[in-house]
């Protein structure tokens, strides 16, 4: 299953690489980071997405109370890039490993500011 997750991690990447220059834009560019990822498979978001992982609809909101001390920024950040650090109760430990690194640190930086918008 991990094999098969982040074989579509890299399709997305590969894929989404292609498919539109990058925005300039925090936010705009955290949504293509979303859509690059294609964390839409597994999160449901903005009407659609998977149930897989946890809902995303309000992670702005939910991420700042989900870990005792820590802001929301800071609880999106550690779960991309350190995701087995908090389950959140009732899903899987099954998000992809090390996305944080294979981000730029501008990439990670637009992408928890496009998440931190939803509230």
């Amino acid at each position: 299953m991990r094999r098969l997750i982040l074989a579509c991690v890299a399709l997305a990447l590969f894929a989404g690489a292609c498919a539109e220059p990058p925005a300039t834009e925090p936010v705009a560019r955290g949504r293509q980071v979303f859509r690059m990822l294609d964390c839409g498979r597994c999160h449901f978001m903005e009407g659609s997405g998977g149930r897989l992982g946890p809902d995303l609809s309000h992670i702005g909101t939910v991420a700042a109370g989900r870990r005792p001390g820590q802001g929301a920024d800071e609880y999106i950040r550690e779960s991309i890039a350190t995701p087995g650090a908090y389950v959140v109760p009732g899903y899987n430990d099954v998000m992809p490993r090390a996305l944080g690194a294979r981000l730029s640190a501008s990439d990670l930086e637009a992408l928890v500011r496009f998440l931190a918008e939803h509230k």
